[in-house]
Protein backbone atom coordinates (compact mmCIF):
# COMPACT_ATOMS: atom_id res chain seq x y z
CA UNK A 1 0.00 0.00 0.00
CA UNK A 2 1.83 3.59 -1.12
CA UNK A 3 0.35 6.40 0.52
CA UNK A 4 0.80 9.92 -1.13
CA UNK A 5 1.86 13.32 0.04
CA UNK A 6 -0.68 13.59 2.93
CA UNK A 7 -0.82 10.90 5.46
CA UNK A 8 -3.90 11.36 8.56
CA UNK A 9 -2.18 9.50 11.00
CA UNK A 10 -5.44 9.30 13.24
CA UNK A 11 -7.33 7.79 10.21
CA UNK A 12 -4.19 4.94 9.79
CA UNK A 13 -4.75 4.25 13.37
CA UNK A 14 -8.44 3.90 13.33
CA UNK A 15 -8.14 1.38 10.48
CA UNK A 16 -5.41 -0.77 11.05
CA UNK A 17 -6.23 -3.98 13.20
CA UNK A 18 -4.48 -5.28 15.92
CA UNK A 19 -1.00 -6.42 14.94
CA UNK A 20 2.22 -7.05 17.17
CA UNK A 21 3.34 -3.45 17.64
CA UNK A 22 0.33 -2.54 19.18
CA UNK A 23 0.41 -5.98 21.11
CA UNK A 24 4.21 -4.81 22.29
CA UNK A 25 2.94 -1.17 23.21
CA UNK A 26 0.37 -2.62 25.67
CA UNK A 27 2.76 -5.41 27.10
CA UNK A 28 5.69 -2.71 28.13
CA UNK A 29 2.46 -0.08 29.40
CA UNK A 30 0.94 -3.47 31.72
CA UNK A 31 5.08 -4.14 32.51
CA UNK A 32 5.23 -0.25 34.18
CA UNK A 33 1.90 0.00 35.42
CA UNK A 34 2.43 -3.47 37.13
CA UNK A 35 5.69 -2.15 38.97
CA UNK A 36 3.48 1.07 39.61
CA UNK A 37 0.95 -0.85 41.49
CA UNK A 38 3.68 -2.54 43.34
CA UNK A 39 5.73 0.40 44.00
CA UNK A 40 2.18 2.59 45.67
CA UNK A 41 1.57 -0.43 47.83
CA UNK A 42 5.06 -1.39 49.07
CA UNK A 43 6.02 0.72 52.00
CA UNK A 44 2.20 -0.53 53.33
CA UNK A 45 4.07 -4.12 52.84
CA UNK A 46 7.35 -2.94 54.70
CA UNK A 47 5.65 -0.69 57.66
CA UNK A 48 4.68 -3.16 60.11
CA UNK A 49 8.60 -4.43 59.82
CA UNK A 50 9.89 -1.00 59.87
CA UNK A 51 7.69 0.04 63.23
CA UNK A 52 9.36 -3.26 64.49
CA UNK A 53 12.79 -2.34 63.86
CA UNK A 54 12.69 1.16 64.75
CA UNK A 55 10.72 0.70 67.76
CA UNK A 56 8.21 3.67 66.42
CA UNK A 57 4.68 4.30 67.55
CA UNK A 58 2.94 3.71 64.51
CA UNK A 59 0.88 6.85 64.09
CA UNK A 60 4.10 8.23 62.82
CA UNK A 61 3.83 6.56 59.72
CA UNK A 62 0.35 8.17 58.87
CA UNK A 63 2.46 11.84 57.61
CA UNK A 64 4.34 9.37 55.50
CA UNK A 65 1.92 7.55 53.63
CA UNK A 66 0.39 11.32 53.65
CA UNK A 67 3.61 12.46 51.92
CA UNK A 68 3.56 9.73 49.28
CA UNK A 69 0.10 10.19 47.66
CA UNK A 70 0.97 14.22 48.19
CA UNK A 71 3.81 13.36 45.57
CA UNK A 72 1.71 11.84 43.67
CA UNK A 73 -0.45 14.22 42.93
CA UNK A 74 2.13 16.94 42.09
CA UNK A 75 3.98 14.66 40.09
CA UNK A 76 0.47 14.08 38.05
CA UNK A 77 -0.31 17.59 37.98
CA UNK A 78 3.58 19.44 37.00
CA UNK A 79 5.02 16.54 35.07
CA UNK A 80 1.70 15.70 32.54
CA UNK A 81 1.93 19.40 31.53
CA UNK A 82 5.66 18.71 30.39
CA UNK A 83 4.24 15.73 28.68
CA UNK A 84 1.97 17.45 26.37
CA UNK A 85 5.17 19.74 25.40
CA UNK A 86 7.80 17.51 25.82
CA UNK A 87 6.67 14.01 24.72
CA UNK A 88 5.03 11.24 26.87
CA UNK A 89 8.46 9.05 26.47
CA UNK A 90 10.30 11.21 28.15
CA UNK A 91 8.43 11.82 31.05
CA UNK A 92 7.44 7.72 30.95
CA UNK A 93 11.30 7.00 31.50
CA UNK A 94 11.86 9.74 34.01
CA UNK A 95 9.29 8.69 36.05
CA UNK A 96 9.84 5.05 36.23
CA UNK A 97 13.57 5.96 36.58
CA UNK A 98 13.06 8.34 39.67
CA UNK A 99 10.23 5.76 41.44
CA UNK A 100 12.87 3.16 40.59
CA UNK A 101 15.88 5.05 41.95
CA UNK A 102 14.31 6.55 44.92
CA UNK A 103 12.50 2.70 45.93
CA UNK A 104 16.62 1.83 45.84
CA UNK A 105 17.66 4.72 48.49
CA UNK A 106 14.57 3.77 50.87
CA UNK A 107 16.54 0.42 51.66
CA UNK A 108 19.29 2.29 52.93
CA UNK A 109 16.91 5.20 54.75
CA UNK A 110 17.79 4.91 58.55
CA UNK A 111 14.98 7.66 60.02
CA UNK A 112 11.78 8.89 59.81
CA UNK A 113 12.53 12.29 57.91
CA UNK A 114 14.36 10.12 55.88
CA UNK A 115 11.59 7.83 54.72
CA UNK A 116 9.34 11.11 54.50
CA UNK A 117 11.86 13.01 51.83
CA UNK A 118 12.50 9.66 49.66
CA UNK A 119 8.66 8.71 49.39
CA UNK A 120 7.76 11.97 48.35
CA UNK A 121 10.09 11.98 45.63
CA UNK A 122 9.71 8.23 44.69
CA UNK A 123 5.81 9.63 44.60
CA UNK A 124 6.70 12.92 41.77
CA UNK A 125 7.55 9.92 39.86
CA UNK A 126 5.02 7.48 39.80
CA UNK A 127 2.73 10.72 39.63
CA UNK A 128 4.51 11.31 36.44
CA UNK A 129 4.93 8.33 34.65
CA UNK A 130 0.63 7.26 35.19
CA UNK A 131 -1.02 9.71 33.07
CA UNK A 132 1.64 9.87 30.49
CA UNK A 133 1.49 5.70 30.44
CA UNK A 134 -2.34 6.22 29.68
CA UNK A 135 -1.94 8.50 27.17
CA UNK A 136 0.82 6.99 24.76
CA UNK A 137 -1.20 3.93 24.66
CA UNK A 138 -4.22 5.20 23.65
CA UNK A 139 -2.86 7.06 21.17
CA UNK A 140 -1.93 4.13 19.28
CA UNK A 141 -5.58 2.46 19.39
CA UNK A 142 -9.03 3.83 17.96
CA UNK A 143 -11.39 5.43 19.98
CA UNK A 144 -13.38 2.71 20.21
CA UNK A 145 -11.34 0.44 21.64
CA UNK A 146 -9.09 2.66 24.06
CA UNK A 147 -11.34 2.98 27.10
CA UNK A 148 -10.74 -1.06 27.27
CA UNK A 149 -7.14 -0.95 26.73
CA UNK A 150 -6.99 1.59 30.02
CA UNK A 151 -8.58 -1.45 31.95
CA UNK A 152 -6.20 -3.77 30.78
CA UNK A 153 -3.02 -1.16 31.84
CA UNK A 154 -5.15 -1.19 35.31
CA UNK A 155 -5.23 -4.99 35.39
CA UNK A 156 -1.69 -4.95 35.48
CA UNK A 157 -1.95 -2.20 38.21
CA UNK A 158 -4.31 -4.44 40.52
CA UNK A 159 -2.11 -7.25 39.60
CA UNK A 160 1.61 -5.40 41.07
CA UNK A 161 -0.48 -4.07 43.76
CA UNK A 162 -1.26 -7.48 44.59
CA UNK A 163 1.63 -9.67 43.78
CA UNK A 164 3.11 -7.62 45.68
CA UNK A 165 1.92 -8.68 49.03
CA UNK A 166 3.26 -12.21 48.27
CA UNK A 167 6.33 -11.00 47.55
CA UNK A 168 6.40 -9.11 50.47
CA UNK A 169 5.26 -11.98 52.50
CA UNK A 170 7.95 -14.13 51.32
CA UNK A 171 11.00 -11.63 51.88
CA UNK A 172 10.51 -9.86 54.77
CA UNK A 173 10.76 -12.73 57.21
CA UNK A 174 13.78 -13.99 55.24
CA UNK A 175 16.17 -10.86 54.17
CA UNK A 176 14.09 -7.92 56.18
CA UNK A 177 12.07 -5.28 55.18
CA UNK A 178 14.85 -3.83 52.78
CA UNK A 179 14.23 -6.39 50.32
CA UNK A 180 11.03 -5.23 48.79
CA UNK A 181 12.57 -2.02 47.86
CA UNK A 182 15.55 -3.53 46.65
CA UNK A 183 13.03 -5.30 44.06
CA UNK A 184 10.88 -2.38 43.93
CA UNK A 185 14.27 0.06 43.01
CA UNK A 186 15.90 -2.54 40.67
CA UNK A 187 13.05 -3.52 38.46
CA UNK A 188 12.10 -0.23 37.47
CA UNK A 189 16.06 1.34 36.45
CA UNK A 190 16.57 -2.15 34.53
CA UNK A 191 12.52 -1.37 32.97
CA UNK A 192 13.50 2.05 32.06
CA UNK A 193 16.67 0.71 30.22
CA UNK A 194 14.54 -1.53 28.43
CA UNK A 195 12.11 1.04 27.15
CA UNK A 196 14.83 3.69 26.30
CA UNK A 197 15.33 1.58 23.43
CA UNK A 198 11.82 -0.34 22.77
CA UNK A 199 8.85 2.38 23.78
CA UNK A 200 7.75 4.43 20.90
CA UNK A 201 6.90 7.99 21.10
CA UNK A 202 3.67 8.80 21.01
CA UNK A 203 2.52 8.90 16.93
CA UNK A 204 0.05 11.63 16.92
CA UNK A 205 1.77 13.36 19.37
CA UNK A 206 5.05 13.56 16.96
CA UNK A 207 2.29 14.42 14.02
CA UNK A 208 1.01 16.98 15.51
CA UNK A 209 4.57 18.36 16.26
CA UNK A 210 4.91 18.72 12.70
CA UNK A 211 8.94 18.54 12.73
CA UNK A 212 9.58 14.62 13.48
CA UNK A 213 8.80 13.36 9.64
CA UNK A 214 11.32 10.78 9.94
CA UNK A 215 10.42 9.34 12.95
CA UNK A 216 6.87 9.61 12.56
CA UNK A 217 7.29 7.27 8.90
CA UNK A 218 9.45 4.84 10.41
CA UNK A 219 6.80 4.05 13.28
CA UNK A 220 3.85 3.98 10.79
CA UNK A 221 5.81 1.33 8.60
CA UNK A 222 6.08 -0.31 12.13
CA UNK A 223 2.26 -0.27 12.44
CA UNK A 224 1.40 -0.47 9.25
CA UNK A 225 4.02 -3.04 7.53
CA UNK A 226 2.52 -2.69 4.53
CA UNK A 227 2.67 0.70 3.86
CA UNK A 228 5.18 2.34 1.34
CA UNK A 229 6.17 5.99 2.40
CA UNK A 230 6.76 8.49 -0.38
CA UNK A 231 10.18 10.64 1.07
CA UNK A 232 8.08 13.97 0.80
CA UNK A 233 5.06 12.63 2.92
CA UNK A 234 3.32 15.05 4.92
CA UNK A 235 1.82 13.65 8.42
CA UNK A 236 -1.65 15.33 9.87
CA UNK A 237 -4.02 14.34 12.41
CA UNK A 238 -7.39 16.27 11.78
CA UNK A 239 -8.13 17.24 15.57
CA UNK A 240 -7.28 20.70 17.17
CA UNK A 241 -3.97 21.86 18.09
CA UNK A 242 -3.84 25.09 20.06
CA UNK A 243 -0.93 26.91 21.87
CA UNK A 244 -0.24 27.73 25.29
CA UNK A 245 -0.09 26.41 28.85
CA UNK A 246 -1.85 22.82 28.75
CA UNK A 247 -3.81 22.94 31.55
CA UNK A 248 -5.90 26.08 30.90
CA UNK A 249 -6.56 24.50 27.85
CA UNK A 250 -9.23 22.13 30.18
CA UNK A 251 -11.51 24.95 30.68
CA UNK A 252 -11.53 26.52 27.52
CA UNK A 253 -13.28 25.79 23.91
CA UNK A 254 -16.51 24.40 26.44
CA UNK A 255 -14.55 21.67 28.68
CA UNK A 256 -14.55 24.14 31.36
CA UNK A 257 -18.21 22.03 32.60
CA UNK A 258 -16.54 18.95 31.75
CA UNK A 259 -13.46 19.46 33.13
CA UNK A 260 -14.91 20.39 37.14
CA UNK A 261 -17.54 17.67 36.79
CA UNK A 262 -14.26 14.98 35.90
CA UNK A 263 -12.28 16.23 38.63
CA UNK A 264 -15.87 16.07 41.43
CA UNK A 265 -16.09 13.00 40.07
CA UNK A 266 -12.36 11.80 41.07
CA UNK A 267 -12.16 13.08 44.48
CA UNK A 268 -15.93 11.76 45.62
CA UNK A 269 -14.74 8.35 43.62
CA UNK A 270 -11.37 8.28 45.75
CA UNK A 271 -12.94 9.52 49.09
CA UNK A 272 -15.29 6.48 49.00
CA UNK A 273 -12.53 3.91 47.70
CA UNK A 274 -9.88 5.27 50.58
CA UNK A 275 -12.37 5.83 53.15
CA UNK A 276 -13.83 1.81 52.96
CA UNK A 277 -10.16 -0.45 51.72
CA UNK A 278 -8.17 2.10 54.64
CA UNK A 279 -11.27 0.91 57.58
CA UNK A 280 -13.04 -2.41 55.73
CA UNK A 281 -11.23 -4.51 58.14
CA UNK A 282 -11.21 -2.49 61.27
CA UNK A 283 -14.78 -2.67 60.51
CA UNK A 284 -15.61 -5.60 59.88
CA UNK A 285 -13.70 -6.76 63.31
CA UNK A 286 -16.03 -4.35 65.20
CA UNK A 287 -18.90 -6.24 64.21
CA UNK A 288 -17.98 -9.20 65.29
CA UNK A 289 -16.24 -11.26 61.57
CA UNK A 290 -13.30 -12.72 62.79
CA UNK A 291 -10.13 -11.69 61.63
CA UNK A 292 -9.04 -13.92 59.17
CA UNK A 293 -12.56 -13.10 56.86
CA UNK A 294 -11.91 -9.27 57.82
CA UNK A 295 -8.89 -9.86 56.47
CA UNK A 296 -10.19 -12.15 53.07
CA UNK A 297 -13.00 -9.22 52.49
CA UNK A 298 -10.19 -6.41 51.97
CA UNK A 299 -8.32 -8.77 49.48
CA UNK A 300 -12.08 -9.30 47.49
CA UNK A 301 -12.58 -5.48 47.68
CA UNK A 302 -9.69 -5.01 45.49
CA UNK A 303 -9.95 -8.45 43.06
CA UNK A 304 -13.39 -7.32 42.19
CA UNK A 305 -12.66 -3.92 41.55
CA UNK A 306 -9.79 -5.68 38.66
CA UNK A 307 -12.73 -7.48 37.48
CA UNK A 308 -14.63 -4.73 37.06
CA UNK A 309 -12.68 -2.64 36.28
CA UNK A 310 -11.92 -4.63 33.24
CA UNK A 311 -15.79 -5.24 32.16
CA UNK A 312 -16.93 -1.30 32.42
CA UNK A 313 -14.11 -0.20 30.45
CA UNK A 314 -15.11 -2.36 28.04
CA UNK A 315 -18.99 -1.38 28.56
CA UNK A 316 -17.46 2.24 28.28
CA UNK A 317 -16.45 1.54 24.49
CA UNK A 318 -19.78 -0.26 24.28
CA UNK A 319 -22.18 2.38 25.91
CA UNK A 320 -20.49 5.16 27.18
CA UNK A 321 -20.22 6.70 30.34
CA UNK A 322 -23.63 5.50 31.92
CA UNK A 323 -21.93 2.26 32.39
CA UNK A 324 -19.49 3.66 34.92
CA UNK A 325 -22.55 5.89 36.34
CA UNK A 326 -24.92 3.06 37.21
CA UNK A 327 -21.61 1.05 39.02
CA UNK A 328 -21.30 3.83 41.68
CA UNK A 329 -24.93 4.23 41.96
CA UNK A 330 -24.81 0.38 42.77
CA UNK A 331 -21.75 0.59 44.67
CA UNK A 332 -23.62 2.85 47.77
CA UNK A 333 -26.70 0.21 48.20
CA UNK A 334 -23.98 -1.96 48.63
CA UNK A 335 -21.70 -0.47 50.78
CA UNK A 336 -24.70 0.31 52.82
CA UNK A 337 -25.80 -3.63 53.17
CA UNK A 338 -22.30 -4.83 53.77
CA UNK A 339 -23.39 -3.69 58.05
CA UNK A 340 -26.55 -5.74 57.58
CA UNK A 341 -24.81 -8.85 56.00
CA UNK A 342 -22.08 -9.21 58.91
CA UNK A 343 -24.90 -11.31 60.91
CA UNK A 344 -26.16 -13.37 58.45
CA UNK A 345 -23.55 -15.57 56.81
CA UNK A 346 -19.34 -14.96 55.78
CA UNK A 347 -20.38 -16.70 52.40
CA UNK A 348 -22.67 -13.81 51.31
CA UNK A 349 -20.60 -10.55 53.55
CA UNK A 350 -17.58 -12.14 51.18
CA UNK A 351 -19.95 -12.26 47.50
CA UNK A 352 -20.90 -8.81 48.96
CA UNK A 353 -17.91 -7.17 49.33
CA UNK A 354 -16.28 -9.04 46.13
CA UNK A 355 -19.73 -7.12 44.05
CA UNK A 356 -18.86 -4.37 46.00
CA UNK A 357 -15.44 -3.57 44.54
CA UNK A 358 -16.27 -4.14 41.23
CA UNK A 359 -18.62 -1.32 41.45
CA UNK A 360 -16.59 1.18 43.48
CA UNK A 361 -13.38 0.01 42.90
CA UNK A 362 -14.13 -0.88 39.13
CA UNK A 363 -16.19 2.44 38.73
CA UNK A 364 -12.70 4.48 39.40
CA UNK A 365 -11.12 2.14 37.01
CA UNK A 366 -13.81 3.15 34.70
CA UNK A 367 -12.96 7.08 35.48
CA UNK A 368 -9.35 6.11 34.42
CA UNK A 369 -10.92 5.29 31.24
CA UNK A 370 -13.20 8.60 30.65
CA UNK A 371 -10.21 10.82 31.08
CA UNK A 372 -7.71 9.04 29.49
CA UNK A 373 -10.39 9.13 26.10
CA UNK A 374 -12.17 12.83 26.74
CA UNK A 375 -9.65 15.22 25.55
CA UNK A 376 -7.19 15.80 22.48
CA UNK A 377 -3.94 14.59 21.91
CA UNK A 378 -2.37 17.52 22.56
CA UNK A 379 -3.63 17.93 26.52
CA UNK A 380 -4.32 14.31 27.06
CA UNK A 381 -1.75 14.18 28.91
CA UNK A 382 -2.64 17.06 30.81
CA UNK A 383 -6.18 15.86 30.91
CA UNK A 384 -5.68 12.63 32.53
CA UNK A 385 -2.73 13.92 35.23
CA UNK A 386 -4.63 16.77 36.75
CA UNK A 387 -8.07 14.45 36.93
CA UNK A 388 -5.18 11.84 38.42
CA UNK A 389 -3.75 14.66 40.61
CA UNK A 390 -6.77 16.01 42.36
CA UNK A 391 -8.24 12.83 42.74
CA UNK A 392 -5.45 12.59 45.65
CA UNK A 393 -7.41 14.90 47.73
CA UNK A 394 -9.98 12.73 48.37
CA UNK A 395 -7.73 9.36 48.76
CA UNK A 396 -6.03 11.65 51.15
CA UNK A 397 -9.26 12.75 52.81
CA UNK A 398 -10.97 9.25 52.81
CA UNK A 399 -8.93 7.54 55.29
CA UNK A 400 -8.75 10.62 57.77
CA UNK A 401 -12.43 11.20 57.40
CA UNK A 402 -13.02 7.05 58.56
CA UNK A 403 -10.57 7.69 61.50
CA UNK A 404 -12.80 10.65 62.70
CA UNK A 405 -15.96 9.29 62.52
CA UNK A 406 -14.85 5.92 63.94
CA UNK A 407 -13.83 8.19 66.44
CA UNK A 408 -17.32 8.94 67.34
CA UNK A 409 -18.42 5.35 67.67
CA UNK A 410 -20.55 5.42 65.80
CA UNK A 411 -22.88 2.65 65.12
CA UNK A 412 -21.77 0.46 62.27
CA UNK A 413 -24.32 1.05 60.05
CA UNK A 414 -24.55 4.54 59.92
CA UNK A 415 -20.66 4.39 59.35
CA UNK A 416 -21.13 2.25 56.63
CA UNK A 417 -23.85 4.92 54.92
CA UNK A 418 -21.13 7.55 55.23
CA UNK A 419 -19.02 5.53 53.35
CA UNK A 420 -21.48 4.95 50.80
CA UNK A 421 -22.46 8.58 50.21
CA UNK A 422 -19.16 9.90 48.19
CA UNK A 423 -19.96 6.56 45.55
CA UNK A 424 -23.85 8.03 45.65
CA UNK A 425 -22.34 11.52 44.60
CA UNK A 426 -19.84 10.53 42.29
CA UNK A 427 -22.77 8.55 40.09
CA UNK A 428 -24.66 11.87 40.06
CA UNK A 429 -21.43 13.46 38.73
CA UNK A 430 -20.54 11.03 36.03
CA UNK A 431 -24.21 11.08 35.21
CA UNK A 432 -23.84 14.65 34.48
CA UNK A 433 -20.74 13.99 32.85
CA UNK A 434 -22.25 12.23 30.04
CA UNK A 435 -24.39 15.08 29.27
CA UNK A 436 -22.48 17.78 28.45
CA UNK A 437 -21.69 18.30 25.01
CA UNK A 438 -18.44 19.12 25.50
CA UNK A 439 -17.87 15.71 26.66
CA UNK A 440 -19.19 13.28 24.14
CA UNK A 441 -16.69 10.58 22.89
CA UNK A 442 -15.95 11.02 19.33
CA UNK A 443 -14.09 8.57 17.24
CA UNK A 444 -11.69 9.97 15.01
CA UNK A 445 -13.23 8.65 11.72
CA UNK A 446 -11.62 10.93 9.14
CA UNK A 447 -10.29 9.23 6.05
CA UNK A 448 -6.34 9.59 5.08
CA UNK A 449 -5.79 12.16 2.28
CA UNK A 450 -3.85 11.28 -0.20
Amino acid sequence: MTEGKQIDVAALIESQKANWFRVSIVVMACAIMFMEGYDIQVLAYAAPSIIKAWKINPAYFGPIFGFSLFGYMLGATVFSNLADRMGRKKIILSGVLVFGLFNLATAYVSSLNGLMILRFIAGLGLGASIPSTIALTVEYFPAKARATMIGVLFAGYTIGATLGSFIAADLIPKFGWQSVFYIGGFVPIALAAVLLFTLPESVRFLALAGNQSRQVAAILTRLRPDLVIEPDAQFLVREENRRGIPVTHLFTDGRAQMTVLLWFAYVTSLLGHYFLTSWLPTLLVGAGVSLRHSVIAGGLLQAGGGFGGLFLCWLLDKRGIVAVAVAFALAAPLIVLIASSTHVSDLLLLSLVFVTGACLIGGQTGLNGVSGTFYPTYIRSTGTGWAFGVGRIGSILGPVLGGVLISFHLPISTLFICAALPALCCAGATYLLGRVPAAEITAEQSPAVT
